[in-house]
């Protein structure tokens, strides 16, 4: 009798080990579920790195561009201001001119110290970027000119005609305005 048990035991943990085809369907469409479900999310989670990456290459760019506009740009009020500190050099010289003095005298001499110191200021602006806006004889532009008058003239209406304050650039940005007359139709 031990015979047949055993061969009964025997048959029952053969039949436990075989699965039936139709379980290996089901756990093989499981695994393709669970294969398809990993391999979306990975593709989930390789776009958010792509966008986070060039999320931040954009953020990098963006960065070193505002660092290169603050060397160039971020004396901007300085240079405004030493502007003016030529203006008024240029009216002192003017006025010098004005009274004629005669070679050689003390006015003479000033006058050369002055200009001289002028022409330095100049190089020194220059030296940062700064250029004088080109207005006399040219049409205007409101890009780059402001007019405060216009007179009959001669002259093509909208031309240049005088300068009463020059206009600067600082690289490729507009520093100050030059004021200008401006001829009118007869």
């Amino acid at each position: 009798m031990e015979t047949t048990e055993n061969t009964g035991a025997a048959e029952t943990a053969s039949a436990e080990n075989t699965v039936s085809p139709e379980g290996t369907q089901d756990a093989l469409l499981l695994a393709q579920n669970k294969v398809k479900e990993l391999e979306q999310k990975c593709q989930e989670l390789n776009n958010k790195y792509l966008y986070l990456y060039a999320d931040f290459e954009n953020f990098r760019r963006r960065n070193e561009q505002e660092r290169i506009n603050m060397r160039k740009f971020g004396s901007e009020d300085l240079l405004k201001d030493l502007l003016q500190v030529a203006d008024n050099f240029d009216r002192a010289v003017v006025h010098a001119k004005s009274s004629s003095p005669e070679k050689g005298s003390a006015l003479a001499n000033v006058l050369v110290g002055i200009e001289m110191i002028q022409y330095q200021l100049m190089e020194a602006l220059r030296a940062q970027g700064v250029t004088q806006i080109k207005s006399l004889s040219a049409k205007f532009d409101p890009n780059f000119h402001e007019a405060v008058g216009e007179e009959a003239a001669d002259a093509e209406a909208g031309t240049v005609l005088k300068e009463e304050l020059k206009g600067f650039m600082l690289h490729d940005r507009l520093l100050r305005a030059a004021k200008v007359i401006t001829a009118k139709k007869n």
